[in-house]
């Protein structure tokens, strides 16, 4: 197993949260093909470029103490940064790891509950059937058009899917909360009992030769 970077959780990360509830409630949004749900139409470096690089800045500074705001824009590095609203769906959830070098989640839902889980797999030499990757991403495109046997399917392929993997912590989505942990590591969106607003950001080409 790679080693992976350490995980972070910092409470209260937005001062005013409602403010990015609210403008998070005024953009556009389409279906993401990855998830069961929506991501903003554009970026948040389109929609708020300042408060694009407040957020990103942030969780570098958490996860790099000694980040150094006042020489900030020589640090280099690109950030996927977008507002997402995942809908309930017992098909979502599926244990997965990104390529890019860190994975940020700023949950914006009031009262929220359902939150991320990370894992590893039970058994370091066994590996899961990479196809249920087609499955999954085939039913969150058109899974306005599955039946309910299909769907149940689906659920099936999952639990077989999750089933090689161990549950090692959870964050639950409590408001203004954000996590941050290695994209590589194993993780899983909890399956929610509503629709659930966040911000997701994904950084990646750190230059780490200016992080101390």
């Amino acid at each position: 197993m790679p080693n992976l970077s350490p995980t972070f959780c910092e409470d209260n990360f937005f001062d005013e949260p409602d403010k990015i509830v609210r403008l998070a409630n005024e953009v556009s949004y389409k279906q993401a093909e990855v998830i069961s749900g929506f991501r903003s139409t554009d970026s948040l470096q389109i929609i708020d470029k300042d408060l694009n690089k407040y957020i990103n800045n942030k969780i570098l500074k958490i996860v790099y103490p000694s980040f150094n705001f006042e020489t900030v824009d020589n640090i280099q590095f690109s950030a996927r940064t977008h507002f997402q609203k995942s809908s309930a769906d017992l098909n979502d959830g599926w244990v997965h790891r990104d390529d890019e070098t860190l994975t940020a989640i700023i949950y914006l839902t009031p009262d929220g509950t359902s939150g991320t889980s990370l894992f590893s797999l039970k058994k370091e030499y066994v590996r899961p059937d990479f196809t249920a990757g087609k499955i999954k991403y085939d039913y969150f495109k058109n899974k306005d058009k599955y039946t309910d046997e299909e769907k149940k399917n689906v659920f099936e392929k999952k639990l077989k899917h999750n089933d090689h993997f161990i549950k090692d912590v959870n964050f639950s989505g409590k408001f203004n909360r954000m996590i941050c942990f290695d994209s590589k590591r194993w993780h899983a969106a909890e399956v929610c009992d509503k629709e659930r607003l966040v911000i997701i950001s994904f950084i990646d080409n750190l230059q780490k030769s200016n992080i101390k």
